[in-house]
Formats: structure tokens, sequence, C-alpha cells
């Protein structure tokens, strides 16, 4: 990982930014409620973000976030 590189409890748009200026690449999961999915939350102002991010053997980072 990249020395200071700490996006936790950022928003999803604020994380990818910075990542993508570092030249990180990443993927993002999503953590639901369970018997929720991305459906339940079409058209609701939806804000995003990081609760975990762990560093992949091929030197990209993994997000994981929730809706709040």
């Amino acid at each position: 990982m990249i020395y200071g590189l700490d996006v936790l409890a950022l928003p999803l748009e604020e994380a990818a930014k910075r990542l993508e200026s570092a030249g990180m690449q990443f993927t993002v999961q999503v953590l639901l409620p369970p018997k929720c999915s991305k459906e339940n939350f079409v058209g609701k102002n939806v804000r995003k973000y990081v609760v975990r991010q762990q560093m992949l053997p091929d030197n990209k980072m993994s997000l994981t976030v929730v809706y709040r």
C-alpha cells in the first residue's frame, strides 16, 4: 500500500479521487443490510462511505462501502 493513503470513513467519491490521483487501481464492494439489494436504494439520496480498505496482492486496493 502507498504509505499514508488512508481512505477509511471517506465518501466513496472522495476516496476514488484520492486513489486515482495516486495511480492506484481499486475495486468496490457494497455491504448492504440483509434482505436489501441496490435496487432498494434507486432514486434515493444515498451516501456511500468506505468502511474497509484492503491491499490486494496485485497492488490494487479493495474498498468495502456502506450506504447511509
